[in-house]
Order: C-alpha cells, then sequence, then structure tokens
C-alpha cells in the first residue's frame, strides 16, 4: 500500500538499539534494559542472530570494513525505507552519513534477508524491558 500512495516508511532504530553495530556479544551485553534483549538474542540455541551478524561482518568487509552500523543503515535502505539512526557522537554521525558513500547487492541483501529470517522475534510485547508508561505524562509507550 506504501508503494502505491508513494509513501515512505521511517525505520526508526535501525541499529536494533546498538545490537545490529556488532558492538555487543555474549560477554560484553549493554547496560540497563537492553541487557534483557541482548540476553534473549545471545542465549538463543539456534545461532541465528550470531549467524546474522557473522553475515553483516562479511558484508561489511567487502565494502572496505566499513562499520556494521552502516550495514544495517544500508539494509534498511535496501528495503526503501528512510532510516534514522541515533548517533551519540560526532564520530558515529559523520559514520552514519558514510553510509551513503555506498550500497548493498542485490546478492547481500538476499544474504542478509535469509540470516535475518531465521532469527526469533526480537523482543516481544510481553517481554519487552522498557517501562510501558510515561513517566512524565503517564502516556502509554515502550521506552522514554
Amino acid at each position: 500500500a506504501c508503494k502505491e500512495l508513494d509513501v515512505k516508511v521511517l525505520s526508526y532504530s535501525p541499529l536494533a538499539l546498538g545490537f545490529l553495530t556488532g558492538k555487543y556479544d555474549r560477554n560484553n551485553l549493554p547496560s540497563g534494559p537492553r541487557s534483557k534483549i541482548g540476553e534473549q538474542l545471545f542465549d538463543n540455541e539456534d545461532g541465528s542472530y550470531e549467524r546474522l551478524l557473522e553475515v553483516m561482518r562479511d558484508v561489511a568487509g567487502k565494502h572496505d570494513d566499513a562499520p556494521m552500523s552502516q550495514v544495517a543503515i544500508n539494509w534498511a535502505i535496501a528495503k526503501g525505507t528512510i532510516p534514522i539512526p541515533g548517533a551519540r557522537n560526532i564520530r558515529q554521525v559523520k559514520q552514519n552519513l558514510s553510509t551513503l558513500d555506498w550500497s548493498l547487492t542485490a546478492e547481500e541483501e538476499n544474504l542478509l534477508d535469509d540470516a535475518s529470517a531465521k532469527v526469533t522475534g526480537f523482543v516481544t510485547p510481553d517481554k519487552n524491558p522498557f517501562p510501558r508508561k510515561d513517566v512524565n505524562t503517564g502516556l502509554a509507550m515502550y521506552d522514554s
């Protein structure tokens, strides 16, 4: 329907809360509520999430060892979305902008699609570790 109406989808959190940057692993989880998500991803017995990261590393290696964040952002672009990645510092902003210097091949997109299709649910609403309501407004939400 979006394509027919020429409407673009915004990819909120295309780096999956940092989990698609390669920064975290089984022994190095983020702090706070995201640690629960990390445990869920890395404790997956079939290794599908770690396999996805491996495919992302392989793709990054084919593009002058680009940061994995660029692979994730380019993947969102390849899917026809407009990614809105977060950045905590100037280095990350520059990395995100440099994503536009290259594109995924159709084969790379397919490899990423295949690997991601095997990853079980990133987080289900019943296991969401984030606050359900905003602490200031009381509005229902997933994070603050």
